[in-house]
């Protein structure tokens, strides 16, 4: 298998694995450019949507939990920002009320 591997060679080893007829290190073993974390993605891929499942990048996305926790991370950068704009307002607030204590 070249290191670019088409989705019918994606497949073939993929359904070797699931019909028993070798086993993920096996099949990994086979092939020099494969390792037995991307045979497990390639086969968790074709379990959640078939072939089409195994082409481009598909088979290659973040874990659940990983794209669970990006998504937090972004929710609590867009909260943390929030926050820092409205210190930042009550700051500029209390500078203008002691530069000018007569109108605040």
């Amino acid at each position: 298998m070249s290191t670019d591997p088409t989705t019918e060679d994606k497949a073939g080893v993929v359904l070797s694995v699931l019909s028993g007829r070798e086993t993920v290190g096996e099949a990994a073993g086979r092939h020099a450019h494969l390792s037995e974390r991307s045979l497990l993605d390639w086969r968790e891929a074709f379990i959640e949507g078939g072939l089409r499942e195994l082409q481009g990048s598909a088979a290659r996305r973040p874990p659940p939990r990983v794209t669970l926790l990006e998504a937090e991370a972004a929710e609590l950068k867009s909260a943390l920002g929030e926050v820092c704009l409205e210190l930042n307002v009550w700051q500029a607030l209390g500078a203008c009320r002691q530069r000018y204590p007569e109108h605040g």
